[in-house]
């Protein structure tokens, strides 16, 4: 076997610190998850490195590429299953991640000239929409939304509408998520014309798992985003949507934005389908139980945690306004230092710079339930409310950590690997 080279050798170990790190700490990030063990080994085979073209809707023969079938087979059937799964009769797989899923509806959905809506960043809207929408030559508009309940302002729409032309697209864009959106009333506002596109990056494992509302049942003509927040699975993207001549569309356009959409993502997709199949329901369930509770845990507490009117979040989001007690990033810094991973970030409605963004869907994959969302809400407090030193509580969080460990964390496996490569095995 070729030695590895030291510049490699050095790259494999200081990933292998960060990942020996990592393991201690909560990460409750809410655009992040783990991927299981099962799912991580594809990155291992063939399929990293060969290419795998289907045909429209997963099928037909991989002709330029002979041999692939079975890599073509996979995602056939992974379509399926996930279409099963988000109620949608056409499924796509070509974007590589939520942005380019993203890129590929604003330039399908809509044509050059025409105007659609989303959210501003203020209101939860994704930083990239409007400028790749504006890039693509749309006349992007802000869609008015509620401060009070952060859900859409379905009157101003309608007022802002009444008597004009309805918008070619409207692109529904939270990645600041914390309850669901009207969609019937949405689709009563703009009208049948409109093509009304959901961007579920967030919370599409809990769609999947029945835990959200469902998009396509409720009015939304498509749907897309990554596959790696609430649905554990790796960095990748989708498009869906039960209208034929919608799926043309977005197949068209994505066979153009995306040259080549990595098999290995696509055989781990298939996996975490199928463990989303067997595990889904009662993790997505278990979720939104979760984020629920540690906002009530915090908010007992002191902190202020946003949408307290509204049981906090219907979804895996928690958002706290931290500037009561400290900057936010002070306390995302305290935090770390803790061992617990967060957003600091703006959020929308707060008159503060920013504030705390959290998510529970990782630590919720893990198997962590109500006694670990009050260790948390304990921890955050002795930590930020009571000016404690982080490093004195850092083992509490270790301990939750090594309790729940993410299930793709197999040192055993990882250091086979690291030997194998000619890097050692044992860390050194």
């Amino acid at each position: 076997m070729t030695r590895i080279p030291s510049e490699a050798l050095a790259a494999l170990r200081q990933a292998a610190t960060h990942h020996e790190a990592a393991r201690h700490r909560l990460h409750l990030v809410p655009s992040e998850n783990g991927l299981s063990l099962a799912a991580r080994v594809p990155h291992l085979m063939e399929a990293a490195v060969r290419y795998a073209f289907p045909g429209p809707d997963g099928g037909g023969d991989n002709w330029a590429w002979p041999g692939r079938q079975d890599l073509v087979e996979i995602e056939r059937a992974t379509a399926v299953r996930l279409g099963e799964q988000l109620c949608a009769r056409h499924v796509n797989l070509k974007p590589v991640s939520g942005v380019s899923a993203l890129t590929v509806a604003l330039s399908a959905l809509a044509r050059p000239g025409t105007t659609a809506f989303n959210l501003s960043e203020g209101d939860g809207g994704h930083g990239s929409t409007r400028f790749i929408g504006t890039r693509l030559g749309l006349l992007m508009k802000d869609l008015p939304v509620d401060p009070a309940t952060c859900t859409l302002d379905l009157d101003t729409l309608a007022h802002r509408l009444a008597g004009g032309p309805r918008p070619k697209l409207v692109y529904l864009d939270a990645f600041m998520c914390l309850f669901p959106l009207d969609l019937h009333g949405l689709r009563e506002v703009v009208g049948p014309d409109t093509v009304i596109h959901y961007d579920a990056s967030h919370t599409l494992g809990l769609i999947a798992g029945g835990a959200w509302q469902n998009p396509l049942s409720e009015g939304a003509d498509s749907l897309g985003g990554s596959t790696h927040k609430t649905y554990p699975g790796p960095h990748k993207g989708l498009l869906a949507t039960n209208d034929t001549g919608l799926a043309a569309r977005l197949g068209e356009h994505a066979s153009h934005f995306v040259s080549h959409h990595h098999p290995a993502d696509v055989v781990a997709l298939a996996v975490a389908a199928a463990e989303m199949d067997t595990r889904g329901i009662t993790y997505a369930r278990t979720t939104v139980d979760n984020a629920r509770r540690l906002g009530a845990a915090l908010a007992e507490r002191g902190f202020t945690v946003c949408g307290e009117k509204g049981g906090f979040t219907d979804c895996h989001q928690l958002w706290i306004d931290i500037e009561p007690l400290m900057d936010a990033e002070e306390a995302s810094r305290r935090l770390f230092a803790a061992g617990i991973v967060v957003n600091a970030i703006p959020l929308p409605h707060i008159t503060a710079s920013a504030g705390l963004r959290l998510g529970v869907q990782e630590v919720s994959w893990a198997g962590m339930g109500a006694a670990g969302m009050v260790e948390i809400a304990e921890i955050f407090t002795t930590v930020l409310r009571d000016g404690k030193d982080p490093a004195a509580v850092a083992a509490r969080t270790s301990a939750l950590a090594e309790a729940h460990p993410s299930a793709g964390a197999d040192e055993q496996v990882l250091h086979i690997a690291l030997k194998a490569a000619g890097g050692g095995g044992d860390g050194t």
